[in-house]
Parts: structure tokens; sequence; C-alpha cells
């Protein structure tokens, strides 16, 4: 029946399953009016809305797609050839820290930015935090602290001068948005060097929004139609974090979000020196979303000679390298140029935009003049016109490369999105089709039942929804299911504190402590928190060239002025929670959710086994088949944040050794011409040793400080896991029994609305019946369509990953 019926590709499937969706809301609507004078007329308008619903979701598919590309691998550029201007910021230093959605908006005339309440909120209180930061420092150490940072140096007066009014909830044009967003990604930069342990992203869990249109390309309408369903997220490129920029959470939490990850890579550094670290670029992104969702863009192909790597390949290239395209699959790799796209786009959004405007009013015609016409630009464009640019254009959006990689890209979102969203909206339709045929067929049954049988099964319902209170009343299983789970959360919590603890001693004190990438693999998730990939010293050595470590105390480390030694104090206590606590913490998420999950099995199973019996007594009266999945979602654990602490600085004072000098002296002697003329002669002195004043920073009360973290993580983790056990675990166990409840009074509502129906005319009975049983046959009809349809999506989710 599935193969006779659906289509063998996923766009037809799309649409085979729009018909079904609107047949299934025309029988809601059917069913609505000829029951219109009962109660469950409103109940099938209201199914017909929820249809109509999922049927625009399946309509207008989020097609959901994530870039990410090592630093000035021209991710932007691509980015704003799609949407065919400049909206993305960018600059020669790393620019994205914070994910961007993009969604095309074909209503709209000029692109709009908008930051949620919780973006703002995160915000506003990062610069409130940079406010008394810069108070506390002053603007001229806090500019001394960005010498390295010359497109930061503005932002200590600003922040004071403008403070929280300085961030707009909307955003309208691009330039607004380019400098709200620079905004937004500058704060987060500043923070990690005035005050790294105060960190933005690990709060915000939203993205800025960006609505814009988009150019249609003259080639076809079917792109444009597909683009008017695409959002792109601009993500932070695996190396664009600072040393202390956690950029990892919220880059995970975006493209576990997104249907396909697209890397971006550079076409004319992939046999250069920097290849390997572009290797280890792309692992990350497969470490976090997996290589079966991963395309590649090979950008700046328009600078390839002769001598350079074939499409063919650069081809073998990348799947020998990161195992991407290979066995001829060459849909996963697209090459590219960004700069043609991006001129040629940008030319031709401002000419749709503008009908009728000459060449010389053009703003993109001198940046795209180049490109088209070579080293005699500037003469061919004072002769040309606008219709003859506007081909030129065309041409050079075709070599760019742009249209394969969006057609590809787009067909995979399809097949990869639409079969989720597919299967969600007809596994609603399909429930509500159930409940239509349940109650239409137990309706027209109880009609001609003699009165008192009817009395009988409203009677028999009635006990049985007693039955469930009473079992709701007696459950005992799920709270020794939480006493359990909390007593094995807290056995792990205590265990990683201790191995924080040893891990910190370990990084602040073993000089000479290395682990090899054969150990780091074959090690559990635990030991990999622990192991360092750099000791402390090594970074010390780095980033902090005035470091005197005490040669009587290597715990003690010694600096000539306060700034120093508290910006020593500052980067030590971010590096520890970088490098040893937050790994760790990390693995104390991810053993929570997996126990939580064992847990919620558990209650699953034992409420299946208690209300099994009461389910199965009324399916046997009623011949009816109740399905009801308990459903509890797993406590959101990645909002956790390490909290701050301060450091003490000691100042000392010292005598100072200053060595030794010459001096001249003058002295009578009788044997030299008997006291007649004074010998001189050079002799070495002792300077006076000088009092010197220095300051201390104890490794061992960062570690202790550090310690003190943990602790106070791990009791906020505790009591957020408490607080779900207390009250989650509770109402999701109530809505099961609620839903329960609901089933079980809808049959009693049915049978009591029988009751009603006998009382009616027997010409009118007669026809409700007539009625009843088409909606019946009709629902059966759908429900084994909807069952086909729903098993072949299935399928193809398993397929398609």
């Amino acid at each position: 029946m599935v193969a006779e019926v659906l289509k063998p590709n996923v766009q037809e499937l799309q649409q085979d399953v729009i018909d079904l969706l609107e047949q299934i809301s025309l029988l809601m609507n059917r069913a609505s009016t000829a029951l219109s004078s009962d109660s469950a007329g409103k109940k099938y308008a209201e199914f017909e809305q929820q249809v109509r619903q999922e049927v625009e979701k399946v309509k207008n598919l989020e097609l959901r797609m994530a870039i990410v590309a090592p630093m000035k691998a021209g991710k932007s550029t691509i980015t704003n050839a799609i949407i065919g201007q400049e909206i993305l910021p960018s600059r020669n230093a790393a620019m994205t820290t914070l994910p961007t959605e993009i969604i095309f908006d074909a209503e709209l005339t000029e692109p709009v930015l908008y930051l949620s309440a919780e973006v703002l909120a995160v915000f506003q209180e990062t610069l409130l935090l940079l406010q008394n930061r810069i108070n506390e420092m002053g603007i001229e150490q806090a500019q001394e602290k960005l010498a390295q940072y010359p497109h930061l140096q503005h932002m200590p007066k600003l922040i004071q001068e403008v403070g929280l009014k300085s961030i707009p909830e909307k955003s309208e044009g691009r330039k607004d948005i380019i400098l709200t967003l620079t905004s937004l990604n500058d704060i987060v930069r500043l923070c990690s060097i005035l005050e790294p342990q105060a960190d933005p992203l690990q709060s915000v869990m939203d993205a800025p929004k960006i609505y814009t249109p988009f150019w249609r390309s003259s080639q076809g309408n079917q792109q444009s139609e597909n683009l008017g369903k695409l959002v792109i997220v601009d993500t932070p490129g695996p190396n664009e974090a600072g040393e202390n920029l956690r950029l990892r959470g919220v880059v995970e939490e975006q493209l576990t979000k997104s249907s396909i990850v697209l890397i971006v890579l550079d076409f004319t550094q992939l046999k250069t020196e920097a290849a390997e670290k572009v290797k280890k670029d792309v692992d990350k992104v497969i470490k976090l979303r997996g290589k079966d969702n991963l395309y590649v863009l090979i950008n700046k192909v328009d600078q390839r000679q002769d001598c350079d790597m074939s499409p063919e390949q650069v081809q073998q290239f990348v799947a020998a390298q990161f195992g991407i395209g290979e066995s001829g699959d060459t849909a996963r790799v697209f090459e590219i140029s960004a700069r043609r796209a991006f001129n040629s786009a940008n030319f031709l959004m401002e000419l749709q935009q503008n009908p009728g405007i000459t060449i010389a009013e053009m703003k993109t015609a001198k940046v795209l003049a180049p490109d088209v016409f070579g080293m005699d630009w500037e003469d061919e464009l004072e002769e040309t016109t606008v219709e003859k640019l506007q081909g030129k254009a065309e041409k050079l959006w075709k070599k760019s490369g742009f249209d394969p990689f969006l057609n590809g890209a787009i067909t995979a979102l399809i097949e990869k999105a639409a079969p989720r969203c597919m299967e969600s909206a007809i596994k609603l339709a399909s429930g509500r089709l159930l409940e239509l045929n349940n109650d239409v067929q137990l309706r027209s049954s109880a009609i001609n039942k003699d009165e008192a049988k009817l009395r009988q099964e409203v009677g028999a319902l009635e006990k049985d929804l007693h039955s469930i209170e009473e079992c709701r009343n007696q459950l005992q299983e799920v709270d020794i299911i939480k006493a359990s789970l909390y007593q094995e959360l807290n056995e792990i919590l205590e265990k990683i504190q201790q191995k924080a603890q040893d891990n910190l001693s370990e990084y602040f004190t073993a000089k000479e402590a290395q682990i090899t990438a054969q150990e780091y693999q074959r090690a559990d998730i635990v030991q990999k928190g622990g192991m360092l990939t750099q000791n402390f010293f090594k970074w010390v050595s780095k980033q902090f060239s005035y470091v005197q470590v005490n040669t009587e105390n290597s715990n003690i480390i010694e600096f000539t002025s306060f700034k120093e030694a508290e910006y020593f104090a500052e980067q030590a206590i971010a590096s520890a929670k970088v490098n040893v606590i937050e790994p760790l913490l990390e693995s104390v998420r991810k053993q929570a959710k997996i126990k939580i999950e064992q847990a919620r099995q558990k209650i699953t199973k034992s409420l299946d086994t208690k209300t099994q019996p009461i389910i199965e007594r009324a399916r046997q009266r009623l011949n009816e088949n109740f399905n009801v999945n308990l459903s509890l979602p797993t406590p959101s654990l990645d909002n956790e944040t390490v909290g701050t602490v301060k450091v003490s600085i000691s100042q000392k004072t010292k005598m100072v050794d200053q060595g030794y000098e010459t001096k001249e002296v003058e002295y009578r002697v009788f044997w030299h011409w008997c006291w007649l003329v004074k010998k001189k002669e050079t002799i070495r002195v002792k300077r006076p040793d000088k009092k010197e004043e220095y300051y201390i920073v104890s490794l061992q009360e960062i570690v202790n400080q550090s310690n003190n973290l943990i602790e106070d993580t791990i009791t906020n983790i505790k009591q957020e896991i408490n607080n779900y056990l207390d009250e989650d675990f509770k109402q999701r166990v109530d809505s099961f029994f609620a839903q329960l409840d609901s089933y079980l009074n809808n049959y009693r509502n049915t049978l009591i609305q029988a009751q009603k129906d006998q009382k009616i005319q027997a010409e009118a009975k007669e026809q409700l019946v007539t009625e009843l049983n088409s909606l019946k046959n009709e629902a059966s009809k759908q429900i084994q369509k909807a069952q086909g349809y729903w098993e072949y999506t299935v399928e193809l989710m398993r397929i398609k990953g």
C-alpha cells in the first residue's frame, strides 16, 4: 500500500502529507458541523485548528543551516552573499562570539534585528558588571589591558558614558544591525579580558534574530521559494575564542538544533602549514555535531592557479583529511567564491530594491565592475548600461558556484528536516483521528443500546476513574525511585568534586605533567576531564613575561606591581575554570542526564504496571484502544554557571642587594714618598641595600578559591536536581494521570450524550446514526492511510539519520 501511494522522494512525499492533513482537517470540520448541537462539535472544531497548524508547519519547513569556519575563511561574506547585502559585521580580528540567526522573510523591505528579553537581560547584567569593573580599575588601566586589541580601546569609555542604554531591543536597517551585533560581540570579548570569570555566553541559550528580505535570482523561482523557508545560523568558529571565551556550550546548542552544518575552508590554505590547524578545527565541529550532517564549502576558488589542486583533487583531499564526501559523494563538497557571489548579489539586491536607478547612483556598481570588466573596468563602467551590468552580475553569480551550493544545501535540508516535521504532524493528526473514530463508533453503537445498559457502562467508567485516583494516591514507587536517584547523583557529584580538587592541585603544582594523545583517547569521560592538555606553568610563561616564581617556595609568585599581580590572579582562576573545573562539570551533567533517563524509564514502567489493569478493563468493555504515553523531559543542567572569586594579593617589602661599586680613595703612607704625596687607590664598596615593595600571589590560595568555586557549583547542581525531582517528576506524573482521566471521562461523556440521543425523534436519530457511521468509515480509511505515511516517514528518518 505504501509503495503504491507514496512518492519516491522527500519533496513529493511532503506534498502527499500536506494533502492527507488537509483531508483530515476537512473531516474534522465535517464532524464539528454535524455535531454542532452538542459539546462534541466544539471539540472537533479545536481538532480542525490543530491539524491546520500542522499543515502550515509541513508547508513552511524551517530549514535550519549552521555555518562555521576557521577565522577569516569567508564565513560572513558567504552569509551576506545569500542575503544579498552586508548585514553581518566583519573585521580582521575574530568577530563572531555570539551565534546569530538569519531568517528570510519575503514580505520585508529592510532587515530587522530582534533581541529577546533573555538576551537583553544577560547583556545588561554584563554591562553593569563591566561598568563596576572599569570604575574600579580606572579607564587608563582598562585601556592598558586592551593594548593588544585596538578595536576594543574605545569600549571602556563608551560603557561608562552610555551603559545600559546602549543595547536596543530592535534594530532596523543594515547599519544599525551591524552596530548592535558588533557591540554585543565586543562586550563578550571585553568581558573575557577585563572580567574573565564572568561569561555572558554561559547564560545565553537564545540567539539574536535577523529577519531579512532576500534577492531573487532570475534563474528561477524555486530557489526563492525555498530560501523563504531558510534559517541560517552564524556561529563562532572553532578557533575564534579568546583565552577565556567558553564557546563550546553555546556553539553545541546551535549546531545540535540545525539540520545540517556547513564548514567553510579556505582553498588557499588547504595545503599549507595551516592545513593541520584547519583539520583540528573541523574535528572540533565533527565532535560537536557528527560527520553525517556536515557539508564542506571550499571558498576562494577564484584564486586557483594552474599548479593548484583540481576540483577532483580537492574532493579527494577533503575525503582523505576529514572523511567527508567519500565514495564519490560529491554532493557533500561545494567549491565557491564568496567574494564573487557577494559582489553580484549585492548589486542585484540594490537593483531589485531601486527600479529605475542609474549606474551613477548605484553604490554597488564600482565594487562589481572590477570583477566583470577586469583592468579596464573604469572605462567600461562609464560606457555600459544597467541592463548589461545586470547581465554581467548574473553571469558572475553563476561563476561563483553559489547556485549548486544553495540548491544542494536546501535539498539536503529538506531531506533531513521534512521527515521529522512530517512524522510529528502525522502523529498528532492520527491521534485526533483515533479519538474521532472511537467517539463516533461508541456513540453510534450506544444509541441503540438498552438505556439500563448505558447507565451500567457509565457507572463502570466512573468506577474506573475512582480506581485511577486510588492508584495515584497509593503510588509509592515514584518516591522510592526518586530517593535512589538522588543518592546515585549525590555519589557522582562527590566523586567529581574530589577529582576536581585533586586535578586543581596537580594543575598548579606539577611542572612537568605530560599526557599523551593515546592516553587521552583511551580515557573515559571523567578521566578526560582530569587530563590537562596544557600545563599551568607553560601557560604562565606564554602569558606573563614578568612573572617570577619564588625560589624558596614555588607556590608563591612575585610581581613588581599590584596591577600585574591582580591581572595574573584573575587569569589564573579563569584558566583553572576552563581547563579543569568546567570539563569535570560537563561530565557531571552528562552522567546526571543518563541516570535521570534511567529513572524516567523506571517510573514509566511502574505507572504502566499499576494502571494497565484499569485500562484493560475499560478496553474490554468498550472495545477501545487507549494509547497513553508518559513523557518526562530531562532537566536542563547546561545553564549552570561557575561563579566568581577574588584572590587576595599581599604587599610585602624586602631588602634588595644593590651590589658593589668602585671608588677612588687617597691617603698618605710613609713608604709612599714619605707622606709627602697622597697615594691613590681604587676599591670596591658595597652599596646600601634598597628597600623595595613587591606583591605576591599564592597558588595554594588560587587552588583553595577554585575548590570553593567547585563546592558552590556542585551545591547549586544538587539543588537544581533536587528541585527537579521534587517538582517536575510530580508534575509529569500528575499529567499522566490527568491524561488517563481525560480519556475515561471522554468515553463517559460520549455515553451520556448517547443517552440524550436516544430521546430525539426517530427520523433525526436515524439521520444522526447515518452521519456517525459515515464519519466512522471515513476516519477508519484516513487512519490506515496515515499509518502508511507514518511508517514510511519513520523509515526515511532512519535512512537520513
